[in-house]
C-alpha cells in the first residue's frame, strides 16, 4: 500500500509541475484543464478510457435491463476533466500527502514502540 501511495504522490506532483509549466509556456490566454492536459499527453488513451468506462464499467451501459442513460462518464468524470489542471493536481498531491501523514500518525499510536518493549522485556528477564 505504501508503494501505491508513494507512486500516486509522485504522479500528482509531476502532473502539477507539467500543468504549471504548460500554463506558463502556452501562448494562449487561460489555463489548461485536466482533460486538455490529458489530451495533449495521450489523446488516444482519453478516447479509449471514455469508451471502456461507458460500455463496461458504467452500470447503465453494462445492464440493458436497467433502462437508464449512462451517467458515469459525462456528469461525473467530465466534471473532473473540466477542472483547471494545475490547482487540481496541487490539491491532489497535498491531499495524498496529508492522508499518508494521518495514516502514519494513526498507525504509530496503535503500535507500541520497540524500544519500550525491549526495556520492559529486559526488566522482566532480570
Amino acid at each position: 500500500m505504501r508503494i501505491i501511495v508513494t507512486l500516486l504522490t509522485w504522479f500528482f506532483g509531476i502532473m502539477a509541475l507539467v500543468a504549471v509549466f504548460s500554463d506558463l509556456t502556452d501562448g494562449r490566454s487561460g489555463i489548461i484543464d485536466v482533460g486538455g492536459l490529458w489530451f495533449e499527453m495521450a489523446p488516444s488513451s482519453l478516447q479509449i478510457s471514455e469508451a471502456i468506462i461507458s460500455r463496461y464499467i458504467d452500470p447503465c451501459g453494462l445492464f440493458i435491463s436497467l433502462d437508464c442513460a449512462p451517467f458515469l462518464w459525462h456528469p461525473v468524470i467530465s466534471f473532473f476533466l473540466l477542472l483547471p489542471a494545475a490547482p487540481f493536481f496541487i490539491v491532489m498531491t497535498a491531499l495524498v500527502i496529508v492522508l499518508r501523514k494521518m495514516r502514519n500518525h494513526r498507525g504509530n499510536k496503535a503500535k507500541p514502540r520497540k524500544s519500550a518493549n525491549k526495556a520492559a522485556n529486559t526488566q522482566i528477564n532480570e
